[in-house]
């Protein structure tokens, strides 16, 4: 038999449920749904014991709302104890069903019995600066980590809360290299006004096997108990990988790979719609099978299609710290592209969040290629020549095919003018290379970037 220890200055103590600095997640209508319990001890016997709980704002002494002002506990008297302890020690637990979005809070307990009043009653056990709002799972590899050296100005924020297995919930910080996540925590609190958690669970180099629950999926059962550990749900997922599977071994199985992550953590956190941000393949200076990232980078785009409520975002024009991660600078374009695709297709903000997207590549005369974008809000713009750094490389059954010049003859339209006559099956490919140019067509309206893709050209 178990014996339980209590102490003998603390009229009740938090053991489960809830902790400093935890950011627990809100359902539709703003609320969350809190259990939590402990110990508790009086001064004498009592054959009732009393527990009770409130809730105010961190700094304050009302409660927040009259159903959380010293709601009662249910409680049991420890049958077990001994001596001075008998009739004077148990245990309470208590669930708070309508905790309000916002925050910090502090939760407080009092110890007491039926007939004593408040003034009587034992302070016991608090949990400081916890909040409600939305928690977001990171996942991935070393870009969804973060390991940017550049200087940023990026500084924490309070009701922007972190959990790790080491340090558990805390105000989130970036520790010696950066990530876009703090930066997209603070926007989202910023926009939609409640307080914003994140759950990081990337690791470098790791690739989509390690993640796949139908494979050895050590990360994909790690991250699953961070969740766990964590005390709270999700409310969506910030995924960039994808790096380590360019190897011509790995990129034919990433579809499916992905599709078993993505089913199995919605069915583990039982959110069959669970939404999950995807950063395309940016780039890697010193790489060379630019086919491999090319096929990456199209099966991502294709999964936005096949999966619901999975996102993509383009990040080309985010520089590099070393041959193959985001700048610090970077990370923040990044942030604002990934909160704007947050707003729109999340919560539901009429924003403008996709991203211009080839969706058929024609040719009319064999000599052009006209490439019609979905997505522009605004006009496609772009600046730049056929040189090496055109965003655009075309291949047919006689190899590659030179690129003469380029026009934009409507809003969504991008037109590659050749040098020859295209032969036979011929493809287009959009930021091509493990290293395409950072400059590509954009939409005008906040300057997003285009996704890259491969098509097939067909006839008019």
């Amino acid at each position: 038999m178990k014996t339980m220890t209590y102490e003998p200055d603390l009229a009740a103590s938090i053991d489960h449920g809830l902790c400093d600095w935890q950011i627990h997640q809100q359902d539709d209508s703003g609320h969350a749904r809190v259990t939590l319990g402990g110990r508790w001890r009086t001064m004498g016997r009592r054959k009732q014991p009393d527990v009770r709980v409130r809730i105010v704002r961190e700094g304050g002494l009302s409660s927040i709302t009259r159903s959380l002002d010293w709601t009662r506990a249910q409680t049991e008297i420890d049958t077990d104890a001994q001596g001075d302890d008998a009739g004077k020690v148990g245990t309470w637990r208590i669930t708070l069903s309508a905790v309000p979005s916002g925050g910090p809070y502090r939760l407080e307990t009092s110890v007491g019995s039926e007939e004593d009043t408040d003034t009587w009653r034992r302070g016991g056990d608090a949990v400081h600066f916890f909040c409600v709002g939305d928690v977001w799972l990171i996942a991935g590899q070393s870009n969804a980590a973060g390991t940017a050296r550049s200087p940023i100005d990026d500084p924490p924020e309070f009701g922007i809360h972190q959990y790790d297995d080491r340090r558990g919930w805390q105000i989130a910080v970036f520790r010696t290299l950066h990530n876009p996540w703090l930066a997209f925590a603070k926007t989202i609190k910023r926009e939609m006004g409640h307080p914003v958690g994140l759950i990081p669970t990337a690791v470098g180099g790791s690739p989509i096997s390690q993640w796949d629950p139908g494979q050895k999926g050590d990360l994909y059962h790690a991250m699953l108990k961070r969740v766990q550990a964590s005390g709270t749900n999700i409310k969506g997922i910030l995924w960039y990988q994808g790096e380590s599977d360019t190897g011509p071994e790995n990129h034919p199985h990433y579809k499916e790979r992905f599709t078993r992550y993505v089913q199995g953590v919605r069915e583990a956190v039982a959110q069959p719609q669970l939404p999950i941000i995807t950063v395309q393949l940016n780039r890697h200076l010193n790489a060379s099978a630019g086919a491999d990232w090319d096929a990456i980078r199209e099966y991502q785009r294709q999964l936005t299609h096949e999966l619901d409520r999975v996102y993509i975002i383009s990040a080309f024009e985010s520089v590099l710290s070393d041959g193959i991660h985001n700048g610090s600078v970077g990370n923040l374009l990044i942030a604002r592209r990934a909160a704007d695709t947050a707003m729109g297709a999340v919560y539901g903000r009429d924003v403008v969040f996709r991203h211009p997207e080839c969706s058929r590549a024609v040719s009319t005369d064999g000599k052009s290629i006209d490439l019609h974008f979905d997505h522009v809000h605004a006009q496609l713009d772009y600046h730049g020549g056929p040189t090496s750094e055109f965003p655009f490389v075309v291949r047919d059954e006689q190899g590659g095919v030179p690129v003469k010049g380029y026009a934009i003859p409507g809003r969504d339209v991008f037109r590659i003018e050749l040098t020859r006559p295209l032969v036979g099956r011929s493809t287009v490919i959009g930021a091509a290379g493990a290293c395409p140019p950072h400059r590509v067509p954009w939409d005008y309206h906040n300057h997003r970037a285009m996704l890259g893709f491969t098509r097939q050209v067909q006839p008019d």
